[in-house]
């Protein structure tokens, strides 16, 4: 005859009562994992729109103050009232002085200038670059016989290969 004898182990859990297997578990891990990850999206994705509204602003800024340091120059050289687009041997954009001085202008991403012709230090970003274009229009119902009295200012700021912002105003010559 065979005698039992009581086991070592005690049952944990109470009669009746069933517990998890481990494919329960994974299973729950796995549910828990996406509930969370599904949280976690729109939280990034207002992170990214922060960052791109930053980047906007900056770009909006940087466009501005070049289009107002353009509109603040004379509209021909002081001693000399012909149109040439382009710098008039001036080497340096402080040296500028007229508003077609501009015309083809461009700085390279990560070395924007000031108007002194220094390094920008307030730009957070480095991958934004400005460029400016100045053309002589004649508007409709302008005299035949009045050319170059307006021009066209553009100034547009990229972010690598990207437009971001785009200024355009009309200048009018002062007389």
């Amino acid at each position: 005859m065979v005698k039992r004898t009581k086991s070592r182990f005690r049952r944990v859990t109470p009669p009746g009562v069933r517990a998890f297997t481990l494919a329960e578990a994974l299973l729950a891990a796995t549910v828990l994992a996406i509930v969370s990850a599904s949280a976690i999206i729109p939280f990034t994705a207002g992170v990214q729109q922060v960052n791109e509204s930053g980047k906007l602003d900056e770009a909006a800024e940087l466009g501005e103050a070049l289009m107002e340091e353009i509109l603040s120059r004379p509209f021909f050289v002081p001693t000399d009232r012909t149109p040439s687009p382009g710098p008039d041997g001036a080497a340096t954009r402080d040296q500028f002085d007229n508003v077609d001085d501009f015309h083809g202008y461009s700085e390279t991403a990560g070395s924007l200038m000031n108007y002194k012709n220094q390094p920008q230090s307030a730009s957070t970003s480095s991958t934004l670059r400005r460029a400016a274009t100045v053309e002589y229009v004649t508007l409709p119902g302008q005299t035949a016989g009045d050319v170059n009295a307006f021009v066209r200012v553009t100034v547009v700021v990229f972010d690598g290969t990207t437009q971001i912002v785009r200024f355009v105003r009309i200048v009018a010559r002062e007389d």
